[in-house]
């Protein structure tokens, strides 16, 4: 019975093991890297996946944070979501009310999020010029495919 609940601890601790391996480190970014994402900000309406259309506005509140609202059409009256990217002492997190992802890639022009303690799953932003931006929302098991909106803009 030892030596069977020894396996079994073994077997656990190496899944354990290779799954925090797999899991994206958070990267650390200056406040003046932050600031480079500055070009997200403006309206923008989105398209691709199961959406035909959907409309998000990013605002640059101050250089440590940058404010996300979702909207239920072109008028941009009613917010239906909303999220905020932030830097704090190096690291950047994107919070919404449902769950906080760390940044775990970072370039002038793409960044990708995960979930902390999670393989799989997040979301990559990246510029493809002064008016149109990628969203990849990546799939949360092995065996998914990523869904890719083109972010266009409406005004800055």
């Amino acid at each position: 019975m030892h030596a069977r609940l020894l396996v079994v601890s073994a077997f656990a601790v190496s899944i354990v093991g290779t799954v925090c391996e797999s899991q994206p480190s958070p990267v650390k970014v200056t406040r003046e890297q932050f600031r480079q994402l500055e070009w997200i900000a403006g309206t923008w309406r989105g398209s691709g996946g199961a959406y035909s259309a959907f409309f998000e506005e990013y605002r640059i509140l101050n250089d440590t944070t940058i404010k996300m609202r979702s909207f239920s059409d072109s008028t941009l009256r009613v917010a239906t979501d909303s999220s905020t990217i932030e830097w704090r002492n190096g690291s950047v997190q994107s919070r919404s009310a449902r769950s906080t992802y760390n940044m775990v890639e970072f370039s002038p022009s793409s960044v990708r999020f995960a979930r902390a303690g999670v393989a799989t799953g997040g979301h990559t932003f990246a510029r493809v010029s002064a008016d149109e931006w990628k969203a990849t929302l990546h799939p949360s098991s092995a065996s998914g495919q990523a869904t890719i909106y083109t972010m266009r803009r409406l005004k800055r």
